[in-house]
């Protein structure tokens, strides 16, 4: 080979790498289980508008981009949508029908808005989303395309799944150990098994060698490269997670092995013939006109006035129809939202304060704020649960460390939980005990992956297993109080301490004062200041991670409350702050708790620390967090499946904690599900009101942040995290056989990479059917979330001007946001051309010239 040959096949071998990244742009993003967190699967698309993006995503994938017209028609019968509504959502879209004049038909006579909407109301011919971008086997022999698809799932699993059959080679790297495997599968036929093992001995070769052989050009690689990576966009998204993580494979080797099958098997003698893809045809706009009119009961309408009444609906498409739709579902419940928030806020939290009790954003926390406010003598504030402390956790027993922060930032430094001085002893028992049950439970789990170990596990430990797994299934409230007893006995609570000293003296007054100046806590201080992280506890679930706090990584945030309030606590801090103008008094002392949200248990943390002043203070707390929890339980109960309906809160938090420890209970909470909204202000914007679970609540205070530097931290981090987390609660509703995970009872776990529904299969994005549904009915209404800021205007736009984030999410509509300068003044609606009243129809957007009504 020349070294002009050599370097022309480097090139081509870049150009491919290169074409790879480029189409792996449109992919989901995904997490692996045990740090799973929501993620906006479309989030590749973010430069598009929201209405583009979906278009895009049902071309890749043939998914809708809302629910169905169905749903929204129920919505409207149920009063959720109004024909006000949906008529400000037609003024919003067509700002020319405000001033059009009647048509007549049939002799009566109806407004072009009146038409329009009939349509929304009546209209048929609604069209099922279609995949596009479709590969050669697709158009030829579509049996081909499954078995591509069946052979990437069964090695995919075979190399990330953990089971009794390692996939021998495997330590060489995915393409290699594929490439000495496929081609003795007897599962293939004698001449494709041959034609691979003539495939090339690097992964970027393999891929051109199949391009070239289907034919498929250098322009058309791209989209070409789209079409397999939307084929099974789980395991795709997943390959793209790990790039550059030194796991063995990329996208590169993925799609060699893709286009090798598909090169291989159309090359045989299969019956290969042109597969033209089912197209409805949609109803023309007169058709359309004709239907209107019927269903109106407008009898004699004449061809000219239904071609005056087509040329009117010609301008709303019908692909057009379930966005207006879901436009207006939005715009009623937001409507209701800004006008509950413009009525005076109940000012109990005004009056003595003993306890100023700060939560996790997460819509979980909202109902607990709410009943604990209701005790009186309580405050309570809202920040990102990680509460400014990015750190990297080793607890006690001294495994592999946690970044609990969230995905966006890096931990800034290294904690670890420590003995007390005086509790050496408890800990070398806990340590001790923790480590035994571990080596048991691994041994265990080892033996039941064995090849032949079960059937002497099962003769030597069935005897002990079955009736605990009876207990488990039909008593699981016993078997867990049991079980929390027995683990108490064998892994003892020990008195720990977390230590901040290794952080700078500067770095920990710098933390204090920007977590404090960004919640506007900076005087008022009560007798305690609790930090209340929260995490989840359930059991068989492999999406543990997705009901812990999302702003720790997909974990319980804990360690973080713990390590804030140990820096709040030193008087050096204090000292400092001080000199800022954040005056702590002597008499506050900073507490960590955290909320469990399965069984709405909150649990104060280091007890030990807590001085004897604040004995009485803190078991005050207790009780009334307690009571909080309970009332938040008999809440929750009314919406779980299968809670019957809970006579006193005492029985709802029983019943609570029973789901907590059922391993068979596939709703053991809601999650975030239901979520709408992010409001950004101080506690009196909502104060008193019950906003149902589903706002984030960031605390926010203006007038001590002249600079906008906290709203901007805000809008910039916690309110993108949201904004990941509506969008994957929204798609998996929206579009769960792609973007959801499918219903728990046939998941099987494949290692840490996530679950496949079935033996074979997609590793599955977003969220299980659990999460937003009970059986046929959606738990969770999918609707963008929307910002609510109480901040001046100008401090929001110059935000905005400088963060393309922000310019991307409300400029393309995949965040709304509404905003006033001070309490009492009125709402503004953001929009790409200014701000303009909230209340006030005309103050809606244009929108493309050629929907305009003519």
């Amino acid at each position: 080979m020349t070294a002009t040959e050599s370097t022309t096949i480097e090139a081509r071998r870049a150009r491919l790498r290169s074409d790879v990244a480029l189409a792996a742009r449109v992919l989901p993003t995904h997490y692996p289980l045990e740090t799973f967190i929501a993620v906006n699967p479309l989030a590749g698309l973010e430069n598009m508008p929201f209405e583009q993006a979906i278009r895009r995503a049902g071309d890749l994938y043939g998914t809708p981009g809302t629910l169905r017209i169905k749903y929204f028609r129920q919505m409207h019968e149920a009063g959720r949508v109004t024909d006000a509504d949906l008529d400000a959502m037609l003024l919003r879209r067509y700002p020319n029908l405000a001033g059009a004049e009647p048509l007549r038909l049939g002799g009566h006579d109806l407004r072009p808005l009146e038409l329009m909407r009939a349509d929304l109301l009546y209209g048929v011919g609604s069209l099922e989303p279609l995949r596009r971008y479709r590969t050669r086997s697709e158009e030829l022999a579509p049996q081909v395309t499954d078995t591509v698809d069946a052979q990437t799932a069964k090695w995919c699993t075979a190399f990330f799944g953990e089971g009794a059959w390692p996939m021998p080679g495997r330590e060489n790297g995915f393409y290699a150990a594929w490439r000495a495997l496929a081609p003795g599968d007897p599962s293939l036929k004698r001449a494709v098994r041959a034609r691979l093992r003539r495939t090339p001995e690097r992964a970027e070769d393999a891929a051109l060698a199949a391009l070239d052989a289907l034919g498929v050009g250098d322009d058309r690689r791209i989209a070409y490269l789209q079409a397999h990576l939307s084929r099974l966009p789980g395991w795709a998204a997943h390959i793209h997670w790990g790039s550059g993580k030194s796991v063995g494979i990329d996208l590169t080797a993925y799609v060699a092995m893709r286009l090798a099958y598909e090169s291989a098997l159309l090359a045989g003698d299969h019956q290969a013939l042109a597969v033209d893809q089912p197209v409805a045809t949609p109803p023309s706009a007169r058709e359309r006109a004709v239907h209107v009119a019927a269903v109106l009961g407008l009898a004699g309408v004449t061809d000219d006035e239904l071609s005056v009444a087509a040329r009117v609906l010609a301008a709303m498409p019908v692909t057009a129809r379930e966005l207006l739709w879901q436009s207006a579902f939005e715009y009623h419940y937001r409507d209701e939202l800004l006008r509950a928030l413009d009525v005076k806020a109940d000012d109990r939290h005004r009056g003595s304060i003993h306890t100023q009790v700060v939560t996790c954003i997460d819509t979980r926390s909202e109902g607990l704020r709410r009943h604990l406010e209701s005790l009186g003598g309580y405050q309570t504030l809202g920040f990102a649960g990680f509460f400014a402390a990015a750190i990297r956790f080793t607890d006690l027993m001294g495994g592999a460390a946690s970044d609990l922060c969230p995905v966006l930032i890096a931990p800034s430094h290294d904690i670890s939980e420590l003995p007390t001085a005086d509790g050496a002893h408890e800990a070398h028992r806990r340590v001790s005990g923790a480590r035994h049950l571990a080596g048991a439970e691994a041994a265990f789990h080892a033996a039941k992956e064995a090849v032949a170990a079960p059937f002497t596990l099962a003769e030597a430990a069935g005897w002990a297993a079955a009736p605990l797994a009876a207990a488990k299934t039909l008593t699981p409230a016993v078997s867990g109080t049991i079980r929390r007893r027995l683990h108490a006995m064998a892994v003892p609570e020990a008195a720990t301490v977390l230590s901040v000293d290794a952080i700078p003296q500067a770095e920990r007054v710098l933390f204090a004062n920007v977590a404090l100046a960004t919640m506007g806590l900076v005087d008022g201080f009560g007798r305690l200041v609790v930090f209340c992280a929260h995490g989840s506890t359930s059991e068989n679930n492999p999406y543990q991670a997705a009901l812990d706090c999302g702003a720790c990584g997909g974990q319980a945030g804990g360690p973080n409350a713990r390590t804030a309030v140990a820096i709040l606590n030193q008087p050096e801090v204090r000292r400092e702050l001080r000199g800022m103008g954040i005056d702590i008094p002597d008499q506050t002392w900073f507490v960590a708790a955290q909320h469990d949200t399965t069984s709405d248990r909150i649990r104060i943390l280091d007890c030990h620390l807590v001085p004897v002043t604040h004995h009485e203070d803190v078991a005050r707390l207790k009780d009334d967090l307690a009571r909080a929890g309970a009332a938040l339980a008999a809440e929750r109960c009314a919406t779980l499946p299968g809670a019957r309906a809970a006579r006193t809160r005492q029985r709802a938090a029983r019943h609570v904690t029973t789901r907590s420890v059922d391993w068979a209970q596939v709703y053991p909470e809601w999650g975030l599900a239901d979520n709408a909204a992010f409001i950004i202000g101080p506690r009196e914007i909502s104060a008193g009101l019950d906003l149902q679970r589903r706002t984030f609540l960031h605390s926010y205070d203006a007038d001590v942040d002249s600079d906008g530097s906290a709203l901007e931290t805000i809008m910039t981090a916690p309110l993108v995290v949201a904004q990941w987390i509506n969008c994957q609660y929204y798609f998996s509703a929206v579009a769960p056989d792609v973007f959801g995970a499918g219903t728990k009872t046939v998941h099987n776990v494949v290692g840490s990479a996530g679950v496949i529904s079935g033996h074979n299969g997609d590793l599955r994005l977003g969220l299980p059917w659990q999460s937003i549904a009970d059986g046929s009915r959606l738990r969770h209404e999918p609707m963008r979330l929307l910002a609510v800021i109480q901040a001046p205007l100008a401090r929001i736009d110059t935000i905005i001007d400088r963060n393309p984030i922000l310019q991307r999410l409300f400029g393309n509509d995949w965040v709304g946001l509404a905003a006033r300068p001070c309490a009492g003044d009125s709402w503004q609606q953001w929009t790409r051309t200014g701000w303009r009243p909230w209340f006030e129809s005309d103050s809606l957007p244009m929108v493309p010239d050629e929907e305009r009504v003519s």
